[in-house]
């Protein structure tokens, strides 16, 4: 360890904030694009909404749109719960 260097940045951070897995994604995303594949990736996606499974999709797309739901649903912690508001 260096002198520019902290202890802390030597531990890996990893949950939520993992940075391992954000420097994989960016090196496939990388990768993905300097090699070209993105066309092949796309053709594969649309056959996969145009086809059998489509719907199913499409459920799934609005479902995320909407979010967590339920017992899932929590504020993180730290954050206060919202309080209705009466008019």
């Amino acid at each position: 360890m260096n002198k520019h260097e902290s202890k802390k940045s030597v531990q890996p951070v990893e949950g939520e904030g993992s940075y391992s897995a954000t420097r994989r994604y960016n090196q496939h995303l990388g990768d993905a694009v300097t090699s070209g594949d993105l066309e092949a990736g796309a053709e594969e996606a649309r056959r996969a909404v145009d086809g059998p499974e489509g719907k199913e999709l499409e459920r799934a797309a609005e479902d995320a749109k909407k979010g967590p739901q339920g017992a899932t649903a929590r504020a993180p912690r730290g954050v206060p719960k919202a309080r209705k508001v009466s008019e």
